[in-house]
């Protein structure tokens, strides 16, 4: 006898399986998931754990745990992720850009979505961003995924950029309450779409990226580019470029309108953290290779300090290697990060925003055709992944 039950029995309609197994037989779909579950469980059980061995209270502090009047989480496995600037996304998603001085760093999207989907979850916004971050990095991985698919020539290393992408130290940041990963799902997005033409969808998802972080108007330079040197200018193609501008001026039309305030205060509230500006190019750089070389550094300065190191040289191959608009794109990031500067540590965070530079995991997953090159570019990361996520558990500075 048949002892299996009918999918409406099991509550689970013959529809919806054929269109979670259709989904799910998409190769960028089971590449770009599998990988953000890996992330995803091993970065969560290792914070948990990094927490138990330092098991002693870290109280608020202004200067070293600044919580900006946000409860202090008591979940053990969401308390090690309320940290650094995810408290200063609560604070502005509970109460609004009064929160603390200089919260106009930060465009409302994010703060936002934060915002709404508390709502579903108790009130949470820890939660909530966790929730958002991991569902952006979840899309962010499959698009990458099919992004790889179409500029790679193989399946192999279609997969290796994917495994990089997600192994780099930093990449915990992407499944933390931060921007990062909703920032990355629109710029892979308006990649991805440019390549195809869709000029609307291009648009619509830099409007995006402008409105998750004001380094995000970096997408305007590809998105002219692309439509600049087609063939076929279309008036949607331009249409793409005004959507995408709108993105980017609508937070400052915003302060301007509601506080009276110059449309370029969040410029300067951006410039202003941890007593920064901006500079000619690579003078960070070289600020930074000072200060290590008189000794003035913290763990943090060496590891933004390698991880440019890295990624400047990568440069000249995603130019040479990969269709122009990826080298307008991450050179038009690379110079944004090189002008930035900052009183407390030059290059400070520069680990985790390359992460945006996400055409050098396909120039990565070339060179790692060699297998002792793949051994030493996992190998790397992986540790500076559980070196990074443990610090991050703790209060540790890493970006």
């Amino acid at each position: 006898m048949n002892t299996s039950l009918p999918c409406k029995v099991r509550g689970l309609p013959p529809s919806l399986l054929a269109s979670v197994r259709r989904v799910w037989s998409a190769p960028e779909v089971r590449l770009g998931l599998t990988a953000f579950l890996a992330l995803r469980l091993l970065t969560a059980g290792w914070a948990f754990v990094a927490r138990q061995i330092v098991d002693e209270p870290l109280r608020p502090d202004p200067i070293l745990r600044p919580y900006f009047s946000v409860q202090v989480e008591a979940n053990p496995l969401l308390e090690p992720w309320q940290r650094w600037d995810t408290l200063h996304y609560q604070a502005i998603a509970e109460g609004g850009y009064d929160a603390f001085e200089g919260a106009l760093f930060a465009p409302p999207l994010y703060p936002l979505a934060m915002r709404l989907v508390s709502q579903l979850v108790g009130g949470n916004t820890l939660l909530a961003g966790i929730l958002v971050s991991n569902l952006a990095c979840a899309l962010a991985f499959v698009a990458f995924a099919h992004l790889a698919m179409l500029e790679l020539e193989s399946s192999r290393a279609s997969r290796r950029s994917v495994l990089y992408l997600a192994s780099f130290p930093a990449s915990f940041f992407l499944v933390a309450a931060y921007t990062e990963s909703l920032y990355l799902l629109a710029a892979i997005l308006v990649l991805l779409h440019l390549r195809k033409q869709q000029w609307l969808r291009a648009g619509t998802w830099g409007a995006v990226a402008c409105m998750t972080r004001l380094p995000g108007v970096v997408v305007l330079a590809p998105i002219v580019f692309a439509v600049a040197t087609t063939e076929k200018r279309a008036p949607r193609a331009w249409a793409g470029v005004l959507i995408a501008s709108l993105g980017a001026l609508l937070f400052p039309l915003y302060v301007w309108a509601t506080s009276g305030a110059a449309p370029w205060q969040p410029l300067i509230a951006q410039a202003q953290r941890f007593r920064g500006g901006y500079s000619f190019p690579g003078l960070n750089l070289v600020d930074a290779v000072r200060n290590l070389l008189a000794g003035e550094f913290v763990v943090g300065d060496v590891l933004d300090l390698v991880a440019l190191l890295l990624f400047v040289p990568l440069t000249y191959s995603v130019w040479r290697k990969l269709p122009r608009v990826y080298g307008v794109y991450y050179v038009a990031f690379l110079l944004l990060l090189l002008t930035r500067r900052a009183g407390v540590s030059p290059l400070i965070g520069t680990s985790r925003y390359v992460l945006a530079l996400f055409p050098a995991f396909f120039v990565l997953a070339q060179f790692g055709e060699k297998p002792w090159i793949h051994r030493a570019i996992l190998y790397t990361f992986w540790a500076g992944l559980l070196f990074m996520a443990g610090e991050f558990a703790i209060w540790g500075w890493v970006g």
